[in-house]
């Protein structure tokens, strides 16, 4: 304790040189603002996750089952029914996702299928993002990429507004699964259903607004000849979102699933995005941790400047029997205090102008058209985990700056033998 007492008076008490004070204070001010900006920017970068999440969940449902090695699941009718009848369960429906190829009058391209049953709809939030139209079951509602490859205009507002032809009306081709084929007849090779297209949405993520096409399962089931098949079940709980991990877990162990069936949450549906941003998350936080330990090591100047500045002092500490680690121990815990009370302001100042960016929206977001924008200022979302990350981050700092204070003491060991 004499130590740190020691160095806790050194670094309050008034230097002999001004340039000592100001250069304490800059070093402290540098590791401040880096642990301020690592707060900061983990935040951010937690508020487009929690972005992310909050727009996929009006098209994703809450958990998904399917098999691990992508194949149909075949009796999917009758495990949607034993899902179902879980007590965490309000309803589990067959799935199915495949590649089509889609025509209108004035384009076409491929596209990807998502069929439910039409008494799903009112599980989903589709209605939350549509764009353009309104939603009927029995039809198609499709992603604002296929609506503009297409040239397709639910309402009679778009269609005036829009310059050139329009259409509503869209044709799905699937490949013939069974049967054999007529060269003399190439159409034979696929089957084809038309519907009319009553709502656009957009999800405001590339992967659903691209090419996706929401179209009853009855369609999917007889243009890929299916029967009972299905690629996913789409499973909702009851109540809100916020119990799908116990619900995910005791489905898992009670529910008696075929084997090779995995259930997915939302972050584990969309892998890749999510993935992309903790990448981007990680590698960010170790770049402001090179600036930190940068921001850190301006601590060493002002160490240098102290050893210099009490010398004198340390030579009579030294005359008067203090041991060497006495001496490597005061300038050790300077270093490490100097650190430290720089790293806490920086977590409560990051903390403080996180919170208020998540709770009044201080830094606005600007855009051409505001009502197309899902919010209107910076995401943000302060997690204990980050901030515990940082903490750690700026203790591990100050205990390497702590041992260069120590190892730049040790020209004072000398200062007894020198006075005799």
């Amino acid at each position: 304790m004499l130590p740190l007492r020691i160095a806790l008076r050194y670094l309050l008490s008034r230097k002999s040189h001004g340039a000592v004070n100001v250069i304490s204070a800059v070093s402290m001010a540098g590791v401040a603002v880096a642990a301020a900006a690592m707060i900061i920017v983990l935040s951010v970068f937690n508020g487009f996750s929690q972005l992310v999440e909050k727009k996929t969940a009006n098209f994703n449902p809450p958990l998904l089952a399917r098999m691990a090695n992508g194949r149909v699941i075949a009796n999917a009718d009758s495990i949607a029914g034993l899902i179902g009848r879980h007590a965490g369960v309000a309803a589990a429906f067959p799935m199915i996702e495949e590649q089509a190829f889609a025509i209108s009058e004035h384009g076409q391209m491929p596209v990807t299928l998502r069929a439910l049953p039409t008494e799903s709809r009112s599980f989903s939030g589709l209605d939350k993002i549509l764009i353009d139209g309104s939603i009927d079951p029995y039809q198609a509602t499709v992603s604002i990429g296929v609506a503009m490859n297409l040239n397709i205009r639910p309402s009679a507002e778009q269609r005036q507004l829009t310059d050139g032809p329009v259409t509503d009306w869209i044709q799905v081709f699937e490949p013939t699964r069974t049967g054999r084929v007529n060269p003399a007849n190439p159409t034979g090779a696929f089957r084809g259903d038309s519907l009319r297209v009553t709502g656009v949405y957009q999800v405001e993520q590339e992967e659903q607004d691209r090419d996706m096409m929401v179209i009853p399962l009855t369609v999917a089931r007889d243009l890929l000849d299916y029967t009972t098949e299905a690629t996913a079940i789409a499973i909702y709980p009851k109540g809100d979102d916020r119990g799908t991990d116990n619900l995910k877990n005791n489905l898992i162990k009670t529910a008696s699933l075929p084997a090779g069936l995995v259930i997915l949450d939302r972050m584990e549906q969309e892998a890749e995005a999510y993935r992309m941003i903790a990448v981007e998350k990680w590698i960010t936080f170790l770049m402001l941790l090179f600036i930190l330990a940068v921001a850190s090591f301006n601590i060493i100047s002002t160490l240098s400047l102290m050893v210099v500045e009490k010398e004198k002092n340390m030579g009579i500490m030294s005359a008067m029997g203090a041991a060497p680690n006495l001496i490597k121990g005061i300038f050790a815990n300077q270093g490490w205090l100097i650190t430290l009370a720089g790293g806490l302001a920086g977590l409560i100042i990051g903390s403080l102008l996180t919170l208020g960016q998540q709770h009044f929206g201080w830094i606005k977001l600007s855009s051409s058209n505001p009502a197309m924008m899902a919010v209107d200022h910076y995401p943000v979302s302060l997690r204990t985990s980050d901030l515990l990350t940082v903490v750690v981050a700026v203790l591990l700092t100050s205990l390497l700056i702590a041992a260069v204070g120590a190892w730049l003491s040790r020209p004072t060991h000398n200062f007894k033998n020198r006075q005799a």
